[in-house]
C-alpha cells in the first residue's frame, strides 16, 4: 500500500512541475506576443514625432530590416552559421514580387507571394545541402559566391525579367496598395488604410513564429549543435538535417522580409541582392547581439533609425536647440556615419562580442535595479 501510494505522489509531483513547465511556456509566449503589438502601436507615432525623425515612412522599413535581421540570426546566434550571402534571399523575395506584378499582371499578388516562398524554401534548402557540412570559413565563402550568382543574374537581365542595373520600378504594387504624398495605404472599399499595419502584422505574426521555433526542442537541438556540435553528434542527433532546416527556414522568413521591403520601396534594385547587403544584415545582428532573439531586432532599429537621424541632422546646437549659445554646422560630418558606426561596431567586436548592444543594455538595467534595491535594503 506505502508503495503505490509513493508512486502516486511521485506521478502527482511530475504532474504539476510539468504543468508549471507549461504554465510558464506560456505565459512566455504570451508576454512575447504582447511586447510585440505593444512595440509596433507605438514606435511609429514615436519616431515620426518632431522631436526624431518627423516622418512616417521611416517605420515600415525599420520593421522589415529587424525582421530580416531576426530571420538571419536563427542562423547566425542560433546555429553557429556566418552566411555573407543572406541578401540573395531577400532578392528573391522582391524580385518574385515585382517581376510577377510588372510582366504579367498587379493582380497576382498572392500568386507571387507564393512563388517567392516557394522559390526561396527550393533554393535555401538546395544550397544548404551542398555547403552546410563544410568548414566554417568554407561555408561563408560559399555564401557570397551564392549571393553573387543571384546578383549576376538579376544585373543580366536575363530575358527582360529582372530590369538589369536598372531594377523594376513600374507597377510593382497590387491594385489596392496606393501612394499619397509619400506615404502608401492599403485601399479598401473606401477606406484607406496604412501600410503600415499590414507591414507590422506580417511583423508581429513572423517574429513570434520565429521566437516560438527557437523555444521548441529544434531550437534548442539548434544551440546544443552551436555549442558542441560533436557531442550532440554523438548522442545521436543528426546535426546535417538540423542545419538544412535552419538554413531553410532563415530563407523563408528572409523572403518574406523581401516581400514587405519590395512593397515599401515600390520596386527593386539589384542593391538587394548585393553582398553589401549581406553584410549590413551581419553587422546589424552582432551589434545588437546575436546571443539574445531580441538583440538582432535591437540592432536593427538602431541601424535603420541611426542612420536616417544622422544624415537629416545639419546643426548641433549647445547648451540646448531652444536656448542655443553655441551652434555647429555637422552636416558634412553627418556624411560620416557609416564610420561612428563602424567603430562601435569594433568596440562591441573586441569587448562583448556576443551579448552586442542589447546585452550590454540589460546589464546597466540589472546593475541599476541592483544599486536601487541595496539602498532600499539599507534604508
Amino acid at each position: 500500500m506505502s508503495d503505490a501510494t509513493g508512486i502516486i505522489r511521485r506521478l502527482r509531483n511530475r504532474y504539476y512541475r510539468l504543468h508549471q513547465l507549461i504554465m510558464a511556456g506560456r505565459t512566455g509566449d504570451a508576454v512575447a506576443l504582447l511586447s510585440l503589438i505593444t512595440f509596433v502601436v507605438v514606435m511609429r507615432p514615436l519616431i515620426s514625432s518632431n522631436l526624431l525623425l518627423g516622418y512616417k515612412a521611416i517605420a515600415n522599413t525599420i520593421l522589415v530590416w529587424m525582421l530580416f535581421a531576426t530571420a538571419f540570426n536563427l542562423l547566425l546566434g542560433y546555429t553557429g552559421l556566418l552566411s555573407f550571402g543572406h541578401a540573395l534571399f531577400l532578392g528573391i523575395g522582391m524580385y518574385s514580387i515585382a517581376i510577377i506584378l510588372s510582366r504579367f499582371s498587379t493582380g497576382l499578388f498572392f500568386p507571387a507571394v507564393l512563388v517567392a516562398l516557394v522559390t526561396a524554401g527550393v533554393v535555401g534548402y538546395v544550397i544548404a545541402r551542398l555547403i552546410v557540412q563544410k568548414g566554417d570559413i568554407y561555408f561563408a565563402m560559399l555564401t557570397i559566391a551564392f549571393g553573387e550568382v543571384g546578383w549576376y543574374v538579376a544585373n543580366a537581365d536575363i530575358g527582360g525579367l529582372t530590369g538589369g542595373s536598372d531594377g523594376i520600378a513600374i507597377d510593382v504594387l497590387p491594385p489596392w496598395i496606393e501612394s499619397e504624398l509619400g506615404e502608401k495605404f492599403i485601399v479598401m472599399g473606401g477606406l484607406q488604410i496604412p501600410l503600415y499595419w499590414m507591414t507590422a502584422t506580417v511583423f508581429v505574426v513572423c517574429v513570434y513564429l520565429l521566437f516560438r521555433i527557437v523555444r521548441s526542442p529544434f531550437g534548442r537541438t539548434l544551440i546544443a549543435i552551436r555549442e558542441n556540435e560533436e557531442l550532440a553528434r554523438s548522442i545521436g542527433i543528426n546535426t546535417t538535417r538540423y542545419k538544412v532546416w535552419a538554413f531553410t527556414l532563415s530563407a523563408l522568413f528572409t523572403a518574406i522580409a523581401g516581400i514587405m521591403l519590395e512593397l515599401v520601396k515600390q520596386g527593386v534594385t539589384t542593391n538587394s541582392l548585393h553582398w553589401s547587403t549581406s553584410g549590413e544584415v551581419v553587422m546589424m545582428t552582432v551589434l545588437g547581439g546575436m546571443s539574445s532573439f531580441v538583440g538582432p531586432m535591437a540592432g536593427a532599429f538602431f541601424w535603420e533609425f541611426g542612420a536616417d537621424y544622422l544624415t537629416s541632422f545639419q546643426t548641433l546646437a549647445l547648451p540646448l536647440s531652444e536656448f542655443a549659445i553655441v551652434t555647429f554646422d555637422v552636416k558634412h560630418l553627418m556624411e560620416y556615419w557609416r564610420f561612428l558606426f563602424g567603430f562601435i561596431f569594433v568596440l562591441i567586436i573586441l569587448t562583448r562580442p556576443e551579448d552586442g548592444a542589447w546585452g550590454i543594455f540589460k546589464n546597466i538595467i540589472r546593475w541599476i535595479s541592483k544599486k536601487i534595491n541595496d539602498l532600499g535594503g539599507n534604508q
